[in-house]
């Protein structure tokens, strides 16, 4: 077995194409779904080329033994029955615990793809923070808080006795004083905050993270390009919790200088070692499915 380490994996060639619009980058070289046959030079990591299974996989397939059935019966009477690719590529490699960096284009799945593995983790009937969802702007963090909430709905709670999943929107210009005092009383199952309200939170001891599972970052690029965000993402990366203790998943449209960013998040410790890069190309058609709609409001 080889060794690298952290400066000779900057130079690595780490591209491997499983799918010709999609590749991974990982320095354990774990690929999914057959191992690979992977040799060694001295200065160099041989590629392999695997083919897709052309048949039809259905995302009830890919979260089999992974996701409870109300979950996916939610987001099959929502339409979402047949996986994007990122899911198709990602789900894996995300339900198996690892670490990844999906970087796919806007309206590709991603979202879908990363509530999927936080709701198969966390246990509703715990009252403890268990999954932490980073978002640049409270708009997205509607969007996604939204989303978590439908899927996360259970419909046979009354019949059962048992709780479902809570979600809090910690977001910029909320009302922090009724969120404090929902922390206080019984945390939430998810939170899905901006980084300045989180923050505030997290340096007043009301909001810990001790028990965070599951961390995401969701439009990591912009974040880390933020003057007033980066360094606040940063402190939360390695201060108030360890890339040890939890999964963390990074998620973007665009991640320009991609090896470099890789390298940066097992340096700074940011993620673990076998870090996973999930890249579906732009040249992948948009979902059917999706529309784009927009409002002119006049002022």
């Amino acid at each position: 077995m080889a060794y690298f380490s952290a400066t000779q994996l900057q130079t690595l060639s780490w591209t491997s194409s499983i799918n010709p619009n999609v590749t991974y980058r990982t320095p354990k070289l774990l690929f999914y779904p057959k191992p690979l046959r992977v040799s060694f030079s001295s200065s160099n990591v041989e590629t392999t080329t695997l083919t897709k299974d052309s048949s039809t996989t259905t995302l009830r397939e890919l979260c089999y033994g992974h996701v409870q059935e109300h979950v996916i019966r939610r987001a099959e009477e929502v339409g979402y029955v047949i996986p994007t690719e990122v899911q198709l590529q990602a789900l894996p490699f995300l339900f198996s615990g690892r670490d990844c960096v999906l970087h796919a284009q806007t309206g590709s799945g991603k979202t879908l793809a990363y509530l999927l593995q936080v709701l198969s983790v966390v246990d509703s009937q715990r009252s403890a923070v268990q999954a932490l969802i980073v978002v640049p702007t409270r708009e997205l963090g509607m969007q996604v808080t939204k989303v978590a909430r439908m899927l996360a709905a259970n419909p046979s709670e009354h019949e059962s006795g048992l709780k479902s999943c809570t979600v809090m929107a910690l977001l910029d210009g909320g009302m922090l004083k009724r969120h404090k005092s929902w922390l206080k009383a019984e945390p939430p199952t998810i939170v899905v905050a901006t980084i300045g309200s989180l923050c505030q939170m997290l340096e007043k001891h009301i909001l810990k993270l001790d028990t965070c599972q599951v961390l995401v970052v969701d439009e990591v690029d912009f974040m880390f390009n933020s003057s007033k965000e980066v360094s606040s993402l940063k402190r939360l990366l390695t201060s108030y919790s360890s890339s040890k203790n939890r999964q963390t998943i990074f998620a973007s449209a665009s991640i320009p200088q991609h090896r470099r960013f890789l390298y940066d998040c097992m340096q700074q410790k940011w993620t673990r070692a076998d870090v996973v890069h999930v890249h579906v190309n732009s040249v992948e058609p948009m979902p059917s499915c999706l529309h784009h709609r927009f409002v002119v409001i006049l002022s």
